[in-house]
This record gives C-alpha cells, structure tokens and sequence, in this order.
C-alpha cells in the first residue's frame, strides 16, 4: 500500500510540475511587450506546490486504501459471524 500512495503522489507531482512550468516561459498577450527569459521564481513556485499536491495526494491514497481495507476486513468477520458453526 506504501508503494502505492508513493507511487501516486510522485505521478502526480510530475504531471503538476510539468503542466505548471509551462505557463512560466509562456508568451504575452501583447505582441509589443517581449516576454523575456523564463521566470526563475516561477518554476520554484511551480515546483513546490506540485511537490505539495504530490505529498498530499500520497496521503489521501494511503489513507483511501487503509479504509478499503478496514471495511473489507469489516464484511468479511461479520460474514463469517453469521455463518453456521460447523465446528461439531
């Protein structure tokens, strides 16, 4: 389940970080203002909140998955408290 949530999160984090940098060389609307370089503060900013996403999304797969886990285990005792006792 560990390996899962990591997995996620860091999938996450990269599509963030890659769709997010885009727009930090992106062109001006106004053809006459030149758009310069790349922002160096942007891709920082960019870079930290996907990082964010990626480590909250981590979370809230692992925490999905100890749930599913719990109501699974959940059904099946109850399922196996209703059964006949073939103990005899």
């Amino acid at each position: 389940m560990t390996l899962l949530a990591v997995t996620v999160g860091a999938v996450v984090a990269a599509i963030a970080a890659v769709s997010g940098a885009g727009t930090c060389d992106a062109p001006s609307v106004d053809p006459l203002i030149s758009s310069g370089p790349a922002d160096v503060v942007c891709y920082h900013l960019v870079r930290t909140l996907a990082e964010r996403v990626g480590i909250a999304t981590a979370l809230v797969t692992a925490i999905l998955a100890l749930t599913v886990v719990g109501l699974s285990r959940l059904v099946t005792d109850q399922a196996r408290s209703q059964l006949p006792d073939r103990s005899r």
